[in-house]
């Protein structure tokens, strides 16, 4: 064996970089590739632990695209945390960069709806307010509320419900007018009526004579002293009349009454 590979290198003497034969050794697994080198053993336990980490990162790579395109779709506060702890496991660099970028997008978006939100709110409870205690001192706290509300059909509603309560407000301020007028004008009537009424009776009693009592007559004296006349005698009551004679009456008038005679 030591003669053949002799004479392989003194055949293939003077080539640079080529290998010159590969010998296949029975108990090393060794390849010779250069003459004069040290054979070297294949690092088949590297390779196989360096496939294994890249297949690592990409299923976490996969995780973490997944976490952040759920928060993206659904933005909401559940799906932040998952989505950052996903990518917080990647390694450093571009892919982890642009996950980052695109969670701190998301967050801050749900900020601005949160704040939009509490200005929807804000503007609600002052229109609320606006209904139910209908004074002009309401309407500008609702409009200026309203005013700041940036969504156009939140917006819209609230605007139209102020006009309302406007339009209320104003029909009544016209209605109290009107009623003053009226009342007005039916106090000053009665008061002419009741002018008039005056003078009309007043002039019936410049028109009507006064009426003068005639003179009494002197009362006329005598020489004599005045005597009163005398008094009448005072009659006796009448007897009441018995049983007996009361039924005798009866008989003595059906007496006459039957023989066409009548005492009256």
């Amino acid at each position: 064996m030591k003669e053949q590979l002799k004479a392989i290198f003194k055949n293939k003497k003077g080539m640079t970089g080529l290998v010159a034969g590969i010998v296949v050794l029975g108990t090393g697994g060794y390849v010779l590739s250069q003459p004069g080198t040290k054979p070297t053993s294949t690092p088949k336990v590297e390779q196989s632990t360096s496939s294994s980490s890249v297949d690592k990162e990409d299923e976490l790579m996969k995780k973490a695209e997944k976490a952040v395109k759920l928060l993206e779709d659904n933005q909401v506060k559940e799906n932040v945390s998952p989505a950052e702890t996903a990518v917080k496991g990647l390694k450093a660099g571009d892919s982890k960069d642009k996950l980052t970028k695109r969670i701190d997008a998301v967050k801050v978006n749900m900020a601005k709806k949160e704040a939009e939100a509490e200005l929807a709110k804000e503007a609600e409870a002052a229109v609320a307010k606006l209904e139910a205690e209908q004074v002009d001192g309401n309407i500008q706290p609702a409009q200026t509320a309203t005013d700041k509300v940036v969504d156009k059909a939140t917006k819209g509603k609230l605007q139209h419900r102020i006009n309302l309560v406007k339009d209320a407000i104003a029909a009544r301020a016209a209605q109290a007018v009107a009623q003053a007028k009226a009342e007005e004008e039916a106090r000053a009537a009665a008061e002419a009526q009741a002018q008039q009424a005056a003078a009309q009776q007043q002039a019936q009693v410049q028109e009507t004579p006064s009426y003068q009592a005639p003179a009494q007559a002197p009362a006329q004296t005598t020489g004599g002293d005045y005597t009163p006349p005398a008094q009448a005698p005072a009659q006796q009551p009448q007897q009441s009349l018995t049983q007996d004679q009361r039924q005798q009456q009866l008989n003595d008038a059906d007496a006459n009454f039957n023989n066409g005679t009548y005492d009256y």
